[in-house]
């Protein structure tokens, strides 16, 4: 198969089920199960010991919770309050689809099991997240499977609101067209407005996008579809991307249809309403889906997801959107376990990766994660320009390989950066031509 394929093929008997419905589908370590957290390095990667996750309403934390992990396609926003507060919703934990609220601080690593009220969310699995200022958002996930473990309908299309001043959920129905209630969804937020794209209805795959401007909520909110021209190329429909924005740009990366696996970077300008598949130099990273991507100044971070094997994936890759380069990393510390149905939080110039397949718990409840300084990564500075652009032959993919073949897939030929170094790259694919205002 060609290095350069954007999309790769799985048959079915490859390709393992990603809604995690019993423990046995889930490569979950058990609570008993030990992990041994690194000490303290200048490395980009650490682990961190959270505190016990404790029971609280608006007062002080009193008495101690049900643990938050190992919990698989929950919901995170992609980036933290002003205060340092991550929060997970929903997804699966403890054999059951759940509606909890946890929030973490990146100042004390504290965990609370938070209380709310007003119109609280139900349980579901596959959620997206946003938020804006001190309003938390949740939208769609699938809330009831069939007897082979399918999503199932029907899906909530509501929009659902927390303030977090006074944790009382607010619900919005929607008002005219909008986006079918829908699962395996990504959003972002691109000033007040809401983005939606991409998802799973029953066994329907979507490439639709819709936004709702938080702005009208108070007078009469209504979706607005943001649909390309006709003839206008789009992303093929899919479900496991992620999306990050940028300005009035927003980037899509990865994903699968059920049938292939994408390993494409897109971008959409919201202006134009025009998409346009980015053609990169760097690193590409392997096709994925259950991935997840955090943005931090112009580079978009991505951890694992699962494979066009059925795999879960364990590599670390940046895409730099100034010059349209993939990264790739190796030896930076004690990177996370391969994994996917997790969630990416940004922090200033810190990742938190949560949950997901291959979440820590400790035997004594002491919870693990990740964080990903990225002060500790320096990128080479590379003018788009002065690369030459690069044919997509198979003979170029075997000049760059080195090594045997793993699955099929040839090798890249890429250095080992340590902290503090230069992030390394092999280009594989022509230069991009588009110039991104970031």
């Amino acid at each position: 198969m060609s290095f350069f394929s954007k999309k790769k093929k799985i048959s079915p008997s490859n390709s393992a089920p990603d809604n995690g419905l019993t423990s046995q589908q889930l490569p979950f370590p058990s609570e008993s199960q030990s992990h041994s957290p690194q000490p303290p390095s200048d490395h980009p990667w650490s682990v961190l010991r959270l505190n016990p996750a404790f029971l609280s309403k608006n007062a002080p934390p009193s008495g101690p919770s049900s643990s938050p992990f190992p919990r698989f396609g929950h919901a995170s926003p992609a980036t933290a309050t002003a205060a340092g507060e991550l929060f997970v919703f929903g997804g699966l934990a403890h054999n059951s689809i759940r509606d909890e609220l946890y929030m973490f601080s990146t100042r004390d690593f504290s965990t609370t099991l938070l209380q709310t009220s007003g119109e609280v969310p139900g349980p579901r699995f596959r959620p997206a997240a946003a938020l804006v200022s001190s309003v938390l958002l949740i939208w769609g996930g699938v809330t009831k499977f069939d007897d082979q473990g399918e999503p199932k309908g029907p899906y909530d299309d509501s929009l659902y609101l927390l303030s977090l001043a006074s944790r009382v959920w607010t619900r919005v129905v929607r008002n005219g067209p909008g986006p079918v209630g829908r699962c395996r969804h990504g959003v972002t937020m691109v000033g007040s407005k809401l983005f939606v794209f991409g998802g799973q209805v029953d066994g329907k795959l979507l490439n639709d996008m819709w936004a709702l401007d938080l702005n009208s909520l108070q007078s009469n909110p209504v979706w607005e579809s943001y649909e390309p021209a006709p003839g206008d190329k789009m992303p093929p429909p899919r479900i496991g991307h992620v999306l990050v924005s940028t300005g009035d740009r927003i980037i899509l990366f990865g994903g699968s249809d059920g049938r292939y696996h994408y390993d494409d970077t897109w971008l959409f300008d919201i202006s134009a309403r025009k998409w346009t598949e980015l053609e990169c130099t760097g690193h590409i990273p392997s096709p994925r889906r259950g991935h997840a991507a955090a943005l931090v100044d112009d580079v978009m971070y991505v951890f694992g997801g699962r494979g066009v094997d059925g795999a879960n994936l364990g590599d670390l890759t940046a895409f730099k959107l100034s010059t349209q380069r993939w990264f790739t990393f190796q030896n930076i510390g004690p990177s996370p376990s391969s994994g996917s149905g997790h969630a990416m939080v940004s922090d200033g110039t810190r990742v938190f990766v949560l949950g997901g397949s291959s979440a820590g718990v400790l035997a004594d409840g002491t919870i693990l994660i990740h964080a990903l300084d990225t002060k500790r990564i320096k990128y080479p500075n590379t003018d788009p320009k002065a690369v030459k652009p690069r044919e997509k032959t198979a003979q170029l993919a075997r000049e760059i390989s080195v090594g045997p073949p793993t699955q099929g897939q040839p090798q890249h030929s890429i250095s080992s950066p340590s902290y503090a170094l230069l992030a390394s790259e092999t280009p594989v694919r022509m230069v991009c031509h588009l110039n991104l205002r970031v």
